[in-house]
């Protein structure tokens, strides 16, 4: 009887999947990959955000400082007797690296400030992936709440003349006392080449006064706008900044890249900057 058959079919079906768990503190790492986090789409990101800013995608230079962190963690995130860390990284976009290096080194880090620009929605759009995540379970609550999405204008921290700026409510008083600052692929305009390095040396001389010895990381993709990299350096050297190239654990130091202007398709290395006040 074929019905009969269907039926002893249907008796013999593999269960259901069970539900994802509810435990914050679960350590799974199997999905550990770039690829892990929810980084919404192009809909969404045009429904949240006015204007064109660059937090809709993962960056490879993003890429690049995490692994580069991920091969210090000795160094940057020990945990056990040194204190927690702050870090404060500058146009965090989507969010990605924050989500990234928290979920990984979350017992070694007290606070990871990322910031953006409110105009265009940037700041409403790195809050709603970060929501989303911990929506998604891609975030336990614990992880989340060691993420500030925080305001930050680049032209109001320039334009202070304070050294040590107002403090306006906990979240800022937590980031005057930063242990370093992240950045990826940050010059791509004007802005980026005049501003930022001002915005560098203030903050590394006013977040990181209590640490003194506070410094930048900074993931920068090499020959991507070579006139920009060209007046982005020499500006860093004219606020007091000194600038090297460092390289992930076990690295081989790789050819010198060709000098800007003298190749016509020159190989974009991404290179992880150290930037830190000159000693003088």
């Amino acid at each position: 009887d074929p019905k009969l058959l269907m039926r002893i079919h249907m008796s013999f079906e593999p269960p259901l999947p069970p539900p994802p768990p509810n435990d914050d503190d679960d350590d799974d790492d199997s999905d550990d990959d770039d690829n892990y986090f929810y980084l919404g789409d192009a809909a969404l990101y045009m429904q949240t955000t006015t204007f064109n800013t660059t937090g809709q995608k993962r960056w490879d230079a993003a890429v690049a400082l995490k692994d580069f962190l991920c091969s210090k963690s000795e160094e940057l995130f020990s945990s056990g007797t040194k204190k927690r860390v702050r870090v404060l990284e500058l146009g965090s976009g989507n969010g990605w690296l924050a989500m990234t290096i928290v979920r990984k080194f979350c017992d070694s880090i007290d606070a990871f400030h990322a910031t953006e620009m409110e105009a265009g929605g940037a700041l409403d759009w790195l809050n709603l992936i970060l929501d989303s995540n911990r929506e998604k379970r891609k975030l336990s609550s614990k992880e989340r709440e060691k993420i500030y999405a925080t305001s930050l204008d680049w032209n109001e921290v320039i334009l202070s003349d304070k050294e040590e700026e107002e403090v306006k409510d906990d979240y800022d008083a937590q980031m005057i006392d930063v242990d370093f600052l992240l950045g990826s692929d940050l010059v791509y305009d004007e802005s980026g080449v005049k501003i930022l390095p001002r915005v560098i040396a203030k903050l590394l001389r006013s977040r990181c006064r209590k640490t003194k010895s506070g410094f930048m990381l900074y993931a920068h993709t090499k020959h991507r706008y070579d006139g920009m990299d060209v007046d982005f350096f020499e500006n860093l050297e004219k606020e007091g900044l000194v600038c090297e190239e460092v390289r992930k654990s076990g690295t081989k130091t790789p050819p010198p890249s060709p000098p800007p202007f003298e190749s016509l398709f020159p190989d974009q290395r991404i290179a992880v900057f150290r930037i830190s006040p000159s000693e003088e």
